[in-house]
């Protein structure tokens, strides 16, 4: 039997990148799949198509997380889909990196924290509010809270806020047997500002300080959240798993 068959998970920001890779091995898995998506209805359908061919159930819903009453919508669409949640998670994201303190506008600073920091927030809330005793919420960071570095401060800053809520929701919803824990990945090819690819000198530049010397993949996340969300890290909470090949970040 599949390990995560009989489970629903809902992941947000899964129609690509690091959440679509998310679903799809959940859904690989055995799990059901609440497929996430702000734009992208063709994206999302492919995510989709792609855990039905697996064999497991998938629905895509469209819901902008930096709006409280679409969350709302989000989670009550994937409780009368399928019945309940076992997992969540908190995958939507959007990245602004080499961006010096000196020149980000507020605009800049509107536009990440709503999504990064007030959707990541309200997300992991009603993730809480609704996941069934025993279940597993997880939240996708960044390395960058780790290892600060020069023109990433309104990234790092944005995503820190709920990296801490990590720590503070595992304590205050443990008795459940609900466990909840953060991803921290580092430069992942094909996802954020690499969903494009990733320039030779970029690359080289990676291996160079990087003791497993390549880029991150997104089958490096998906395993990280495939274990955080089995039987095998049911003791496993409160806790922030860097994704670096022993970098620092």
């Amino acid at each position: 039997m599949k390990k995560l068959h009989g489970k629903v998970a809902l992941v947000t920001g899964s129609s690509r990148g690091i959440g679509r890779a998310i679903a799809e091995r959940y859904g690989s898995l055995g799990a059901n799949v609440v497929v996430n998506y702000s734009n992208g209805a063709h994206q999302a359908r492919e995510t989709v198509e792609a855990i039905e061919r697996g064999g497991a159930k998938a629905v895509a819903v469209q819901a902008d997380i930096s709006k409280v009453a679409d969350l709302d919508r989000l989670f009550a669409t994937a409780i009368e889909t399928f019945g309940r949640l076992d997992i969540v998670v908190a995958s939507a994201g959007i990245e602004l990196v080499g961006q010096p303190v000196l020149d980000f506008t507020e605009t800049d600073f509107d536009r990440l924290f709503s999504i990064n920091a007030k959707g990541a927030f309200f997300t992991l809330q009603r993730a809480a509010k609704h996941v069934a005793d025993q279940g597993r919420i997880i939240y996708i960071g960044t390395s960058n809270t780790a290892y600060p570095l020069p023109g990433r401060a309104l990234y790092g800053g944005s995503k820190i806020g709920a990296q801490f809520l990590v720590e503070v929701l595992a304590k205050e919803i443990g008795a459940r047997g609900v466990t909840v824990n953060s991803i921290l990945p580092t430069a992942i090819e094909g996802a954020g500002v690499f969903t494009g690819g990733v320039r030779e000198e970029i690359r080289q530049f990676v291996q160079s300080f990087r003791p497993i010397q390549r880029m991150g993949t997104m089958d490096d996340i998906a395993n990280a959240a495939e274990y955080l969300a089995s039987d095998l890290a049911s003791f496993v909470s409160g806790q922030h798993l860097l994704i670096s090949g022993g970098a620092p970040a």
